[in-house]
């Protein structure tokens, strides 16, 4: 059955999967090490990487959804977040030709709507979960990320990748935090 109004269960759950964040932050911040490692690499490189990054950071979301679907009556909101990295990410790898724009377009919305997403979650579990405005603080620093790229999309790669390194350094800590402060809450 599951709880139509969040509740205690929900701590529970995100303390059981902490880990799961963990592993979202830590692949956020190893996007951000490769892209200022390799600035002047090839757009193929940059494609591979950013489409690798968002079909893995959505099959995470995806597990973590399906992980508190009993607990969670809006556990889809995880879900949709994770379908639409993986979506992303292969339509990168599908098309891998696809122009500096086309890809900056798609990582700019990308990043708009899973920050969205991230503040509809955030809101709707901050009475429950102490803690929350690290979720936020996700939330707002993907939608800044996402327009910004989508204002600048011609500036070029190495602007692109330099704020992929800067949101993948600022997201994954954020979720490193936010793994540990789920880590911490009553079972």
């Amino acid at each position: 059955m599951i709880d139509r109004v969040p509740g205690p269960r929900i701590a529970g759950e995100l303390r059981r999967y902490w880990w799961l964040f963990l592993i979202r932050g830590l692949l956020g911040i190893a996007l951000g090490v490769f892209a200022l490692l390799y600035p002047g690499a090839t757009l193929a490189i940059a494609v591979i990487l950013i489409g690798a990054y968002l079909i893995v950071d959505g099959v995470v979301a995806i597990w973590k959804a399906f992980s508190v679907m009993r607990s969670d009556a809006h556990w889809w909101v995880l879900l949709l977040e994770g379908i639409l990295g993986v979506a992303v990410g292969l339509v990168i790898f599908v098309w891998p030709g696809i122009s500096i724009i086309s890809l900056a377009y798609l990582v700019g919305y990308w990043a708009i709507i899973t920050g969205v997403l991230a503040l509809v979650t955030a809101f709707r579990v901050r009475t429950h979960v102490p803690g929350e405005w690290l979720y936020v603080l996700f939330g707002v620093v993907s939608v800044v990320f996402g327009f910004f790229v989508l204002l600048a999309p011609a500036t070029g790669l190495v602007y692109i990748v330099l704020m992929i390194a800067i949101y993948g350094f600022v997201v994954g800590a954020t979720m490193i935090a936010l793994a540990f402060r789920a880590r911490s809450l009553p079972a």
